[in-house]
């Protein structure tokens, strides 16, 4: 994953590469400073490069693809900074290795925490969607705009920001309730 990588690379990181990390923080960055309306349209040649198109549903899973890893990847970073420093210096009292250190503890005690950034990265997404109809790529946005907006048909567009509160409001109650059953603190 982009945050294990973040978190090892990081100064002090139990794999310290500056370097490395100031690329993948830097591209991160990159990616949520812009606009997702600007980035989307910046995506456009890469679309085509990638997959023969720069419209249409198969490319807008592209910029969705690239923002939501960069969200999560940050959001999980801070979860796993936020978990106590002593669970390493356990880790190699027990002789595990680096790789048991991320599975069977790090990731074990932050993930309640992930659990609520992949809840929050998800609720992003479904926001970011709703633009998505500008490359084609559909989406309950789209059709509030299109048809409801653009045809005066404000009950159809009221209707959909209703579902999409609904939406979210689902999102974050199934999240903080997984959240709250696998905390053990």
């Amino acid at each position: 994953s982009v945050a294990l990588l973040l978190f090892a690379f990081r100064e002090g990181g139990i794999m310290e590469n500056k370097t490395a990390y100031f690329v993948l923080s830097g591209l991160i960055n990159i990616f949520k400073s812009v606009p997702f309306i600007l980035f989307i349209i910046t995506m456009i040649p890469v679309n085509r490069f990638l997959i023969g198109t720069g419209f249409g549903v198969d490319a807008s899973k592209i910029p969705m693809s690239v923002i939501g890893i960069a969200t999560f990847a940050r959001l999980v970073e801070q979860d796993l900074l936020d978990v106590n420093k002593d669970i390493y210096e356990t880790s190699y009292a027990l002789g595990a290795s680096k790789f048991q250190y991320f599975t069977s503890f790090l990731l074990v005690e932050a993930r309640s925490s992930i659990v609520l950034s992949f809840t929050s990265a998800s609720i992003s997404l479904l926001s970011y969607s709703t633009v998505m109809g500008i490359i084609g790529g559909g989406g309950l946005g789209y059709l509030a705009i299109a048809e409801g907006y653009h045809n005066f048909n404000y009950k159809l567009m009221w209707i959909i920001i209703v579902m999409m509160i609904l939406m979210v409001q689902i999102l974050q109650t199934v999240g903080n309730n997984i959240s709250n059953r696998i905390d053990q603190r």
